[in-house]
């Protein structure tokens, strides 16, 4: 049988993990401010659309 966490032990895991998913967010919250600025650039150079 393996022994129970030490109460430490469950508190750095539970920090790592935590920090884990901060760090997994911030990325992706930084990947869509990366696409939204490319989409208006994109835009930008598009001829504009004529009007009916």
């Amino acid at each position: 049988m393996s022994r129970p966490l030490r109460r430490t032990e469950a508190y750095r895991w539970a920090v790592g993990l935590g920090l884990l998913a901060c760090a997994a967010t911030w990325g992706l919250v930084e990947l869509v401010a990366l696409q939204r600025s490319r989409y208006q650039l994109w835009r930008a150079r598009q001829p504009a659309a004529p009007l009916r």
